[in-house]
């Protein structure tokens, strides 16, 4: 996983998120969800900087050269989370259609005491996983993030939930580690993506879809420091607003 991710703009408009944000609040989920067919093709024909890399990644994980409907699909399932975050972030979650696996990983550690680093991915959604650790197991999670990535997306998230946008971490910004290991030995899990490199930081090469692949060495150095141990999880899009949810 190389940073080049980290210099493209980012391809959100303030007007629309807020738009397709009192949509899906007031209007309801099905209306907002007809709305994403044309919104999703039009960032796939005109907004389409990073579908190169995108037709590499559904070659390989497909086994075959992907056509249109494989680019549209994966587009617009990245669509639907964006909104079902908007549901979760909201209060809204009852929305939503989740499928627990390995659930009992985390409610262990929380009977014990004891915390734990959740490590994820970019693939499926993240946020909920955080959200609803808060809103519906009242587990103690706090997120590693990147926020300078995406800020007005950022913005809108911490205007639909203050409290929840408070359980960020910015990464990369001075003093920001200070204090997780007394959240970690109090039970608090840490929550962070795995997937991509920042710079300068310390990598390992993995098999990953058939070829060596860059991975941060950050999630196992974090647990190493914290003493604690990682729990991998996936929150997988399934379907209209459904999820499944894995933890081990």
């Amino acid at each position: 996983m190389n940073t080049a991710w980290q210099r493209l703009p980012e391809r959100s408009n303030a007007f629309w998120l807020g738009a397709i944000t009192w949509i899906a609040l007031h209007l309801g989920s099905g209306i907002v969800r007809l709305l994403l067919y044309p919104i999703t093709g039009y960032f796939v024909v005109f907004r389409n900087a990073t579908l190169p890399a995108t037709r590499r990644y559904l070659r390989r994980a497909l086994g075959r050269e992907p056509g249109w409907t494989d680019l549209f699909r994966l587009y617009h399932t990245f669509a639907c989370t964006l909104v079902d975050r908007i549901y979760v972030l909201a209060g809204q979650d009852e929305r939503l259609q989740l499928s627990l696996h390995g659930l009992e990983v985390l409610e262990r550690h929380a009977a014990s005491g004891q915390g734990c680093l959740l490590v994820g991915s970019h693939l499926g959604s993240f946020e909920i996983i955080r959200a609803l650790g808060r809103t519906r197991r009242g587990l103690r999670v706090k997120a590693l993030m990147d926020v300078e990535a995406t800020p007005q997306i950022a913005r809108l998230y911490r205007s639909l939930n203050p409290a929840l946008h408070e359980d960020i971490i910015p990464v990369g910004r001075p003093g920001a580690l200070v204090g997780l290991d007394r959240f970690t030995a109090g039970g608090g899990m840490l929550a962070l993506l795995g997937d991509r490199c920042l710079p300068g930081d310390k990598r390992v090469a993995c098999d990953f879809l058939g070829e060596p692949a860059w991975f941060p060495q950050t999630p196992a150095a974090l647990a190493q420091v914290l003493r604690v141990p990682m729990v991998l999880f996936v929150c997988l899009n399934i379907g209209w607003g459904r999820y499944a949810l894995h933890f081990e």
